[in-house]
């Protein structure tokens, strides 16, 4: 059975976990080593020093593992993603571990998350996915919509 819920502390190295499975989402070909690739600043900040006020995450647990999150950071004009649209709005995060893609986890997470940032009283979440990415059905389908079409970008934002 798969529960989804809030990150726990000492949690926190699973973000960088499944933000290196969002990254290499593409099965097969040559990765370079996860350490390398989360140190990177345009990686790190989704991260690194996680418990900031506004983070948020939730992940999926199934028989004690951790096989899944969804997760939310604010950023500012200077300091962001690909996915920022402004400091009010959250850029999101998603990842599902390999082997247990498929059977719904990641729309799980993302309701989760989305009911966490209503809660908090949100009015929106942004997030940047490659157009050929098999994410961005799911997106679409839980009512993202594009964001600037055609920036390069790939943002997709969520009125909440």
């Amino acid at each position: 059975m798969t529960v989804v819920r809030d990150l726990r502390p000492g949690e926190e190295p699973f973000l960088g976990e499944m933000l290196y499975a969002a990254l290499f989402w593409r099965p097969g070909g040559e990765r370079p080593p996860p350490d390398r690739v989360l140190a990177h600043p345009q990686a790190a900040m989704y991260h690194e020093g996680w418990g900031k006020p506004g983070d948020v995450a939730v992940v999926a647990e199934e028989d004690g593992r951790l096989v899944g999150a969804a997760w939310y950071r604010f950023f500012t004009e200077e300091v962001h993603g690909h996915g920022f649209v402004d400091e009010q709005t959250p850029e999101l995060a998603l990842a599902v571990a390999d082997g247990h893609r498929g059977r719904g986890l990641g729309r799980r997470l993302m309701e989760a998350i989305h009911e966490r940032a209503r809660r908090d009283g949100l009015a929106r979440m942004a997030l940047s996915v490659e157009p050929d990415n098999f994410a961005k059905r799911l997106y679409e389908s839980l009512g993202y919509v594009d964001f600037e079409p055609g920036d390069g970008h790939g943002r997709m934002l969520l009125d909440l």
